[in-house]
């Protein structure tokens, strides 16, 4: 009797019919597709976030290389750039090239060169050494520095300072760029 019932149970069950099998496919492939979106969306996220780390730090060091430098400028008076009409910073037509005296009284000279920020450091007319201030990863553009200082001759009547403006991206894939523009404004410690 129990075989009976139990022959009965199974020819009342039929297979799975062809419309019932391509409803479950669709189904696990749209689940499939879902996930592997959100997946991407992550991974992609997660590298737009460590390139702007990236950029963030590499600028965070050229800009406290040039503050420290800035900071502790002397009077050049026409000693680091021949066409210099300020006491302590000057800069080239257009303001894309800093120029003045560190220290050590030696001529520094501050610029955009390949998109990258260079540095030039002179004695006199010799140049000492050369070399870029940030990393080939990232890219920098529209570099404008701005002066605030005395007139060379003139009394001195304000603490002279330098504003830096530019443009910052990450070198690679459209998508992990992160432009971003950066000022920064720097004061001199010299007194008269």
């Amino acid at each position: 009797m129990i075989g009976v019932k139990l022959l009965r149970k199974i020819k009342n069950n039929r297979g799975v019919s062809l419309l019932e099998l391509v409803v479950a496919i669709s189904i696990f492939s749209f689940l499939m597709l879902s996930s592997v979106q959100i997946f991407k969306m992550v991974v992609d996220g997660q590298r737009n976030a460590v390139s702007a780390q990236n950029v963030q730090e590499n600028i965070r060091y050229a800009m406290e290389k040039i503050s420290k430098e800035i900071r502790m400028a002397q009077a050049s008076d026409a000693a680091c750039e021949p066409t210099a009409v300020y006491k302590v910073f000057n800069t080239t037509t257009g303001s894309s090239a800093l120029h003045f005296k560190n220290q050590d009284g030696q001529c520094l000279t501050y610029y955009l060169e390949d998109n990258r920020l260079k540095l030039i450091v002179a004695n006199g007319l010799e140049v000492i050494a050369d070399g870029f201030v940030t990393p080939a990863k990232i890219e920098i553009s529209n570099l404008k520095f701005f002066v605030a200082d005395d007139l060379i001759g003139a009394f001195h009547s304000r603490q002279p300072y330098v504003t830096m403006s530019l443009d910052i991206k990450a070198v690679g894939l459209a998508i992990h760029q992160q432009a971003m523009k950066m000022q920064m404004s720097v004061s001199s410690r010299y007194y008269e």
